[in-house]
């Protein structure tokens, strides 16, 4: 080896070695101070990755056990509620005995039926006063069907209207992922993970889309034949979008869509960003559409400037939609607690921002819409300046029979025209309107400003939006409103008519109950500083009302780490009412009567018939049945815990065998590693030894 002074290769080398040495002897530190043998992903990508995701499971299964065990308390509350029950419909059915025995007279009967009395009050006492963290469990809240009260359409017009369309059929075809053309009338079934566009085949009518489960599935789209008369069912579906690209979009006229089902459509994770001059409708009508069916859509949307049913930003239409029945909820912003700053400019349910819709007609269904900004919920969009100098409505006539809607707005009427914009004549006749118009945390101040002062509730409930300056109302509709029950209310705009700074033409009301409320505006006829045509009111007649049955909304206990996990938990109404089947406190009076023995008799039984029950013995055996039932519910709960405890240390182990560090062999690996650091430094030291051996030369 030569002898030199300005570089010296051996240490070098060995440097590099006692770097190395010592990083290892780092990493082996680490694992054994933390006693993983993966560390961070630099240890093992796929091993990291699959050990991260078992984590997660692992903090579920421990959260999804806690739930078991709080619902099955919560359900011993309610146990224990209806035992108690038992108890005192025991002790009546002994006081009803004692009553038809004649050894009584009415005197000592009376006295008896004090007690009874009591009884009675004491199980209401018992169904008021059982809960859990508030939730009252035995009123019947989470029974599996309610009684409801319900107004009859005063001209008793209740008939569902419907296309008429025959629902595909056949063997189910599983799409994979990826875009796929549809030729074929039949039902189509999105595989787990499905993602990519289906497109109809032009003059193909007969397509019922679903998916395999119930897991969200993410940028999904459908779209329509371009030759319209469309027949699309879709049953179950649960999509989460990303893009600016409409969910389901139709071409030409005559295309119907049909919901079975509850179907999710879910854009809440969409921001504009840039352009948006071609912001896409979440559901586009085409040249026309119909939607129908029994199902539920439930649809959230953060897309600003496109209807969430109807038309893109943008898009002039004279494209009709017509909805003759089915549910939705229908959310416009983010969410229904946040939506500060959240100014929708296209209607929920009608056209989108510089774009234009044909007629809106609803003919039945149930829908529950709440928007934030300057748009209608069902109507027209936020006006602009060449809509407004071109003299273009933003929507058609609007005309609503035999529903039931309830809607939230702001600076759009709930039911009517947007932000500057103006929309066709509005009829409702035999529905049932809750209509609010409401400021929607839009209070961010600039220099002691209201951010959008357009907005705080400026629009109608049913009407015109806020400001309108440069008409005189010559392009206003008229309202006219027949046979139905309205609540409607705004803040600056006019309950029914005109909103802040605009105009309505004439209103003709006939026939409705309810309640129509302004607080700075007219409840019927002009907003703040609006204007208004003639108005004309006539007959309020006390609704009809008639019973009917709703269904109810179980207890849910989430017992997996799937949004449809859970066990629905029913418990019936044990209120006195309930357990002897009688509507009023007069009916219950005359039936838990043991005044006389015929009375107290009639509550045990027929005379004639021993197998007929009695009163008693059905209220007995009706709260037996709510015990068995949320026995059964907590005996489930149990068998649940048990198999999530075994979920959790069987996933916790398999963690554990990718995760944990054999101690022994890391103990090992480390002192080999200290071993070898050390020897890299004693020999980084020797090597610079060597260069000063060089000196002896120069004495």
């Amino acid at each position: 080896m030569a002898m030199t002074v300005k570089n010296n290769p051996t240490a070098t080398l060995v440097l590099g070695e006692l770097n190395k040495n010592v990083s290892k002897l780092g990493k082996q530190l680490s694992k054994v101070a933390n006693g993983q043998k993966i560390v961070s992903v630099g240890d093992g990508t796929a091993d990291y990755s699959i050990s991260e995701r078992m984590q997660a499971q692992i903090r579920s299964l421990r959260q999804d056990i806690d739930n078991t065990k709080t619902g099955r308390s919560m359900l011993q509350v309610a146990e224990g509620g209806i035992q108690g029950i038992v108890d005192e419909l025991r002790e009546m059915k002994q006081l009803a005995i004692n009553a038809a025995n004649d050894s009584n007279t009415d005197a000592d009967r009376a006295t008896i039926q004090k007690e009874f009395d009591e009884k009675l009050k004491q199980i209401d006492d018992i169904v008021a006063t059982t809960n859990y963290n508030g939730k009252l469990l035995l009123n019947g809240e989470y029974g599996r069907w309610h009684t409801a009260m319900v107004t009859d359409n005063p001209n008793g017009s209740s008939n569902i209207v419907s296309t008429g369309v025959i629902e595909p059929s056949g063997t189910p075809i599983t799409l994979a992922s990826g875009n796929h053309t549809i030729t074929t009338a039949g039902v189509y079934v999105l595989g787990t993970g499905f993602t990519g566009d289906i497109t109809i085949a032009d003059g193909l009518s007969g397509v019922k889309i679903t998916q395999s489960n119930s897991a969200q599935l993410t940028d999904v789209h459908i779209i329509g034949p371009t030759s319209g008369n469309a027949n699309l069912w879709i049953e179950g579906l649960n999509i989460k979008n990303t893009t600016d690209q409409s969910c389901i979009r139709f071409s030409g006229s005559d295309n119907v869509l049909s919901i079975k089902g509850n179907n999710n459509i879910d854009y809440s994770s969409y921001m504009a960003s840039g352009s948006v001059s071609n912001e896409k409708a979440t559901i586009n009508v085409g040249g026309g559409l119909t939607i129908e069916g029994t199902g539920t859509l439930e649809m959230i949307s953060t897309h600003t400037y496109s209807a969430m049913i109807g038309t893109d930003n943008n898009e002039i239409s004279n494209a009709d939609l017509t909805i003759n029945s089915g549910t939705y909820v229908l959310t416009g912003t983010d969410s229904r607690q946040n939506v500060l700053n959240s100014a929708r400019a296209g209607a929920v349910i009608g056209s989108g921002i510089c774009g234009s819709i044909g007629d809106i007609t609803i003919n039945g269904g149930t829908f529950d819409i709440f928007t934030s900004g300057d748009a209608a919920a069902i109507g027209s969009s936020m006006g602009v300046s060449y809509m407004i100098n071109s003299g273009l409505a933003g929507g058609g006539d609007i005309t609503i029979r035999n529903a039931n809607i309830t809607a939230v707005a702001d600076g759009g009427a709930c039911i009517g025209s947007g932000v500057d914009n103006t929309i066709g004549n509005i009829t409702i006749e035999d529905s049932i309107i809750h209509a609010e118009n409401k400021a929607l945390n839009h209070t961010v101040l600039a220099n002691g400003i209201p951010w959008l002062q357009y907005l705080i509730g400026s629009g109608a409930g049913i009407g015109s939006g806020s400001y309108r300056y440069y008409s005189d109302g010559a392009n206003a509709g008229d309202i006219v409103i027949r046979n139905s029950e309205i609540f409607s209310s705004s803040n600056r705009g006019a309950g029914v008519g005109s909103g802040y700074k605009s105009y309505a033409k004439n209103i003709t009301i006939e026939n409705v109950t309810g309640q129509i409320t302004s607080i700075k505006g007219e409840d019927i006829g002009k907003g703040l500083e609006g204007g208004v045509g003639t108005i004309n009111i006539s007959g309020y007649p006390e609704p009809t009302l008639h019973e009917t049955s709703i269904s109810g909304t179980p207890l849910k206990i989430h017992t997996g780490t799937k949004a449809n996990q859970r066990i629905n938990c029913y418990i019936e109404n044990l209120g006195t009412k309930a357990l002897f089947n009688v509507k009023t406190d007069e009916e219950l009076e005359n039936l838990a009567n043991v005044r006389t023995r015929a009375s107290a008799q009639r509550l045990l039984g027929s005379l004639t018939d021993p197998s007929v029950e009695g009163p008693l013995d059905k209220a007995i055996n009706y709260a037996l049945n709510e015990m068995t039932q949320v026995g059964s519910y907590i005996n489930r709960l149990e068998q649940t815990e048990n198999t999530l405890t075994v979920n959790h240390e069987n996933t916790t182990s398999s963690e554990s065998t990718i995760r944990d560090a054999d101690m022994a062999k890391e103990m090992t690996e480390y002192t080999k590693s200290n071993v070898l650091a050390q020897a890299a430094q004693s020999m980084l030291a020797q090597a610079n030894q060597n260069s000063s051996s060089v000196l002896s030369l120069l004495q």
